[in-house]
């Protein structure tokens, strides 16, 4: 009995074969496309005097928001402009989206908003859109802001 041997270069063949490879190269073509990203500027005014440092640490959900900075995306400590009595940082490399922010005045290097007996800062402090709830922290959805692609900057302000 002879076994009819398919010829693997038929158009039967040919077109599921093309399609795989087309949708092969396609989904390297994706991986390999830059991934989006912006730059955030943060200016932060009203520090009472230069000692310390600013820390601004960004946020990208409400994980953490606003007081374990271990969970933000990206933080750091900005000098103070004595001339101006303010900071400013640029955050580099964030994906386009909603973000918040959290800054403190570190006056005195400890790196930890210090509170009060009844919870309040004792330090300077503020948040994006400049959110001030009375008698608590601003949630996430309060501070949020939107991130674009081509980059933001935000003002926020300190209160003492």
């Amino acid at each position: 009995m002879k076994r009819n041997a398919m010829n693997c270069w038929s158009p039967s063949v040919r077109i599921p074969r093309l399609m795989l490879g087309l949708a092969i190269f396609l989904l390297l073509a994706l991986c390999a496309l830059p991934v989006m990203a912006a730059d955030l500027t943060v200016r932060v005014s009203g520090v009472k005097n230069t000692k310390g440092k600013v820390a601004i640490a960004v946020y990208a959900s409400a994980d953490g928001f606003p007081k374990d900075d271990s969970k933000a995306v990206q933080k750091l400590m900005a000098p103070i402009d004595g001339a101006t009595q303010s900071a400013t940082a640029l955050f580099h490399g964030l994906t386009p989206g909603e973000y918040a922010v959290a800054v403190f005045h570190d006056d005195n290097g400890s790196g930890k908003l210090e509170t009060n007996l009844f919870g309040i800062p004792s330090k300077g402090y503020g948040f994006s859109n400049n959110a001030r709830p009375k008698m608590r922290a601003p949630t996430f959805d309060e501070a949020r802001f939107l991130l674009a692609p081509d980059g933001t900057a935000i003002g926020i302000g300190l209160g003492y």
